[in-house]
């Protein structure tokens, strides 16, 4: 039984260092960022000790993105927070157009990340989870950077965790496939 569990893991391990080194070439349409922010939430189950908020600016201009690839990286963000708040908390969701980009926030009121991990999180391999393997947030930031945007963060220990993605609304390399 532990060999068999070892070797799912060791087989995740694997699987997410090829996903990583081969994040496929976005298959860009136009999209409503609500839209995927709202497909993303709805196939992520939320504990009921965690409050959940939506601001959403509607009437966003419409992005050139995959969907897919970008709905991928809000589960994962989604459920990165929900796993920060063990105890519950607050989870926060905005959308909003600034500066010739469609952006996202999403916030926890979670333990926050120390500081000096702040810069190690995009790196492949870097994890804090006991079970973690640290490819998540790389592939997050490799595929954002496919779609020519940025993912950032900001965090305080203790009081929670920002990530902040933005997409370009008009990208010259966002023809569609």
């Amino acid at each position: 039984e532990i060999m068999d569990k070892e070797i799912d893991r060791s087989s995740k391990i694997i699987n997410d260092l090829l996903g990583f080194t081969r994040v496929a070439k976005p298959t860009r349409v136009m999209s409503d960022i609500t839209v995927v922010v709202n497909e993303s939430l709805s196939r992520v189950k939320i504990a009921e000790n965690i409050k959940l908020s939506k601001n959403f600016q509607y009437n966003l201009p419409m992005v050139m993105i995959d969907a897919n690839q970008i709905g991928q990286i809000l589960i994962n963000l989604i459920e990165n927070a929900c796993q920060a708040m063990k105890d519950g908390g607050d989870l926060q969701i905005s959308t909003r157009e600034s500066k010739g980009f469609a952006e996202i926030e999403i916030g926890d009121s979670g333990c926050g990340i120390p500081e000096k991990e702040l810069k190690k999180i995009f790196d492949p391999l870097f994890t804090t989870k006991p079970k973690g393997v640290g490819m998540g947030l790389a592939v997050c930031h490799g595929i954002i950077e496919k779609h020519n945007g940025t993912i950032n963060v900001r965090s305080q220990e203790g009081k929670g965790t920002n990530m902040y993605i933005r997409l370009p609304l008009e990208d010259k390399d966002a023809r569609p496939s």
